[in-house]
């Protein structure tokens, strides 16, 4: 029992290790962090799992939980990484609103609706 808990034990560390090489490898690519982003965003992260039906409830915090175990291994992995994945995505994020702007007022420009 005990050489089974020690096979036990150091296949987890593996895996542990295996998963943290992994995200720092994505995290030092573009893709890779927008990938990261992606999980985190799926995984529902930072929102409020409430829900009226209690089924959609159990749902929305079953996705919840998924998605901050991948934010604990990422922020554990390289904290770094995961400021410089939120600062990347405010900054699209606020590119992409302004470009939504500049084409609805464009839009409005050329609107002939007389």
């Amino acid at each position: 029992m005990a050489k089974e808990n020690t096979l036990k034990r150091r296949w987890e560390k593996e895996d542990q290790a295996a998963v943290a090489n992994t995200i720092e490898a994505l995290q030092k690519h573009r893709d890779g962090r927008k990938f990261l982003w992606w999980l985190l965003q799926i995984g529902e992260v930072g929102t409020q799992p409430y829900a009226p039906n209690a089924l959609q409830m159990s749902f929305n915090c079953g996705s919840l939980n998924v998605g901050n175990k991948i934010l604990e291994a990422v922020t554990q992995t390289s904290p770094e990484g995961y400021i410089k994945m939120m600062k990347e995505n405010a900054d699209e994020q606020r590119t992409r609103d302004d470009a939504l702007t500049d084409a609805r007022a464009g839009s409005r420009d050329t609107d002939d609706t007389d």
